[in-house]
């Protein structure tokens, strides 16, 4: 063979370089990175705070229904407006507990789980009743459409907490599902809630209430005793709602959530807390 038959060494190489670039355009994309919550410990609930600031899950045991996107009570810097079946302090237990299981796993991913365990986890009898009670608040959660705007970016979400969901009639095994766009709730600020603490609360919706969104605040600011009874949908008379309110402040107050609290002859509530490790690192960089 002819010297002049030999390709330079350089000329193999380019080949292969080419040969290369050629498969790398083929290459599928990689997928995006999975959306998750974060993995809060067991003993705390992470719900959003713009859902606990605000009447979005009331302290009233009459459910109303609203048609339309119903503007309802919320804190300065944020507008919620609703459309569907009033949510309460029963259906918070149970997005709470849901999104505690949905934390394990990326959003859009199956959480799956039985009734009877959801049940007994919520702290509820098993029998027939409580299972239609629970299939009627999941039911609530996915058919109630929610808007939160947060007036100063500009920005909305909209959607239902509980994307789908799916029931075995015979096991009451359960699938629910939450849309990665649940990830926009939480980049809007959320709150680690004491779940022992919660259900140390029975049946107390206003100090339930009160319980969530005093969590929000690293220095609760003091609030009138009417705009707190806005805030949670109460629909009672205000001299009746500040009796109420006293006896579950007292009850925060008794189980820790709060270490003091008055209602000054102002009617400006005034409550005093411990903040949180996570609430401390931001007053630090308050300050700074």
């Amino acid at each position: 063979m002819a010297k002049s038959d030999f390709k330079p060494l350089s000329d193999a190489l380019a080949k292969l370089n080419a040969n290369r670039k050629t498969v790398a355009k083929k290459e599928p994309a990689r997928p995006p990175p999975q959306m998750s919550l974060e993995l809060w410990p067991d003993s705390v609930r992470g719900v959003p705070n713009a859902v606990l600031r605000g009447a979005v899950f009331s302290v009233s045991q009459i459910r109303t229904s609203s048609k339309k996107r119903e503007l309802i009570a919320s804190v300065e810097g944020q507008e919620i407006r609703f459309l569907g079946v009033r949510f309460n302090q029963t259906d918070l237990d149970v997005w709470e507990m849901l999104l505690h299981l949905g934390r394990q796993q990326p959003l859009g991913n199956r959480v799956e789980f039985s009734a009877h365990s959801l049940l007994k986890a919520l702290g509820r009898g098993t029998s027939g009743k409580h299972h239609e009670e629970l299939k009627e608040e999941i039911a609530r959660l996915t058919s109630g459409l929610i808007e939160i705007t947060w007036t100063a970016d500009k920005r909305t979400y909209g959607g239902s907490l509980v994307t789908d969901f799916f029931r075995d009639e015979a096991t009451q095994r359960y699938v629910v599902i939450f849309n990665q766009k649940m990830l926009g709730l939480y980049e809007g600020g959320y709150s680690h809630i004491d779940w022992e603490q919660r259900q140390a609360l029975g049946k107390n919706s206003l100090a339930k209430w009160l319980h969530g969104f005093y969590a929000t605040h690293a220095v609760p600011h003091p609030y009138r005793v009417e705009t707190i009874r806005n805030l949670c949908g109460s629909t009672a008379a205000l001299p009746q709602f500040r009796q109420k309110l006293k006896l579950a402040l007292a009850q925060l107050e008794k189980i820790g959530a709060i270490t003091a609290w008055e209602i000054g002859d102002d009617d400006l509530v005034r409550v005093s807390k411990i903040p949180t490790l996570s609430q401390k690192k931001h007053l630090g960089r308050l300050r700074r």
